[in-house]
């Protein structure tokens, strides 16, 4: 039997590919294959491209897999390595080949080809009784596909609502066949990429362009560095609100020029056309990705919600309809303003840094009214890159707690008490999912601050609008914090929260009112007066001298409520 020495890299199919996959680097390594050139086998059983190569509907992916020099890579394993692979049939090869616009894979490039199947197959084998229970694995681009299993056909899924699954779980030597009737596209477009490649978004196109957006809109990865100068490398994530040109020309807009002539029309503030573009442009992007599930998710329980925009101080509402059919039509964007709405069927676009809507309305930058605003104070894109993707902000309560520092986040700026701390069960800062006793916690998750007896923490508010707001502070209690409860070698947690210029005194733990475990709610100012549209400063310190020599102590924060307050 021949035995193949797996080494712990393997050259992907561009930088960027390369980039993406480093975590997943060490599965193959076709740049030192000593069986290039001819086919690898195991003769004790079929690994995957072997038992691929030997059913007569899997021909063309096989090839694909020659022609891209990854058929010896798919077959190999050593301890611990093994692959699921979502192999499409003929049929759906044919099919894939249609849409890209080709008629074979020859047409397509060596390294387009690598992509696929790299998009096609997951590190480590997965038993049918386990994926029907997974919502998405990620594959070895670093992507996550989410997975739907078929109400109505047993033993059939969707993959990013893309992917048929019509067969699970064949066995081969070193891991498992999912049978796909519908291949997927890899992801290897970024958002500028698919909006420079449609053919009817060329004003947008150019707006972007002209207020560099373009270079944060192609941008996979980037770093960024906190107070105690630690570097982080994070996967950048976008939402693109994307205006057709169709939709500009229903607006009397036929070019870019026209647009800045718009929106100098409408501008009262005295702007140039150049700094109205820009705002506009950024007024369409959202710092994560989101899905309409997403936004309509988010927005339900509370019926509008404020977005924020990468435009400076500028938001945006979304008004949740119930009654609407369509999920793409429950959720409507400044319902008081100039309304847009997603467009389903070319909306939930997905690219490597995020999604890309269609809206049936230009969108001009508009400030709605107050409405109530939750700051979840884990809700930060570079919180979301260090917290592992399988733990990120649940959809159900967890079976245990997942824990993880966050410390490094530069969103925080914070500073430890000059005594330290006695608790060693949390890092400076945490991210802390929530189990079935906690399911009130909003996005299940919260914050875990142990910074020590005069710790601080400061942080940047979501964008606020003007107006005077009731504030809520929304804390997590466990049994562990009961001392502090009833006061007991404790103040109860006494912090001091400054918005701004504007503090007040609060010891959350004595508002708790049973002994049970739970999320609690206090009120931490009655009325607070913002007087523009912006972003707030946000600070706390921890005045509660348990903070240092109590090894129970922690201050657990879920979420911060802002209640519009009539006149």
């Amino acid at each position: 039997m021949k035995k193949l020495n797996l080494l712990k890299h393997i050259l992907l199919m561009s930088v960027l590919i390369y980039m993406l996959c480093g975590c997943d680097a060490d599965v193959f390594n076709i740049t030192t294959d000593s069986f290039r050139n001819s086919n690898y086998t195991n003769d004790s059983n079929s690994p995957i491209s072997t038992y691929l190569a030997s059913k007569p509907d899997f021909s063309e992916y096989v090839k694909l897999l020659n022609y891209s020099d990854m058929f010896n890579a798919l077959n190999q394993s050593t301890s611990g390595v093994s692959f699921t692979a979502f192999a499409p049939t003929n049929e759906a090869m044919k099919d894939f080949y249609k849409r890209c616009g080709v008629d074979s894979l020859t047409q397509l490039s060596k390294d387009y080809a690598k992509a696929f199947v790299l998009y096609h197959t997951v590190e480590d084998s997965i038993l049918p009784d386990a994926f029907v229970l997974k919502s998405y694995v990620k594959n070895l681009s670093s992507d996550k596909l989410n997975i739907t299993i078929d109400t109505l056909k047993t033993g059939e899924a969707w993959l990013n609502n893309q992917g048929h699954v019509v067969q699970m779980g064949l066995s081969a030597y070193n891991g498992k066949i999912y049978v796909l009737s519908k291949a997927m596209t890899p992801l290897v477009e970024t958002i500028y990429d698919r909006l420079t490649k449609a053919k009817n978004s060329e004003i947008m196109r150019q707006a972007v362009d002209a207020t560099g957006w373009k270079k944060q809109l192609s941008a996979i990865l980037d770093t960024t560095v906190n107070k105690q100068r630690e570097r982080t490398v994070i996967k950048k994530s976008f939402t693109f609100l994307n205006v057709t040109d169709d939709v500009f020309v229903k607006n009397d807009i036929n070019s870019l020029n026209d647009l800045k002539k718009k929106l100098k029309d409408r501008d009262s503030r005295g702007l140039s056309e150049d700094s109205l573009l820009r705002e506009y442009v950024a007024y369409h992007i959202l710092d994560n990705a989101y899905t309409i599930r997403d936004f309509c998710r988010m927005t339900e329980s509370n019926n509008t919600r404020i977005w924020n925009t990468s435009a400076n101080n500028q938001v945006f509402s979304i008004t949740y309809d119930s009654l609407a059919l369509n999920e793409g039509d429950r959720c409507i964007i400044n319902s008081a303003g100039s309304k847009a709405g997603f467009i389903t069927g070319n909306s939930d676009l997905l690219a490597k840094n995020g999604y890309i809507h269609e809206l049936d309305s230009w969108l001009p930058v508009y400030e709605p009214s107050q409405a109530r605003i939750i700051w979840d104070l884990a809700d930060y894109p570079d919180i979301k890159n260090l917290v592992s993707s399988e733990y990120y902000q649940p959809s159900a309560p967890t079976s245990s707690e997942y824990s993880c520092q966050i410390s490094s986040a530069s969103c925080f700026n914070y500073e430890m008490g000059g005594s330290g701390t006695n608790n060693h069960s949390y890092g400076d800062i945490d991210y802390v999912t929530c189990k079935s006793n906690l399911s009130k916690a909003n996005n299940l998750d919260r914050v875990v601050f142990n910074v020590g007896y005069m710790g601080s923490v400061e942080m940047k508010t979501p964008t606020i609008i003007k107006g005077k707001y009731k504030v809520e502070l929304t804390i997590v209690y466990l049994t562990d914090h009961d001392f502090m409860r009833q006061q007991a070698d404790s103040n109860g947690g006494l912090l001091k929260i400054s918005f701004d210029n504007m503090t007040t005194y609060t010891a959350p733990y004595t508002k708790v009112t049973s002994a049970s475990p739970g999320v609690y709610t206090s009120t931490i100012f009655d009325q607070i007066e913002f007087n523009k549209t912006a972003s707030h400063s946000f600070k706390l310190v921890v005045l509660d001298p348990a903070a240092s020599t109590n090894s129970h102590f922690s201050l657990q924060i879920d979420c911060i409520t802002f209640i519009p307050v009539k006149d």
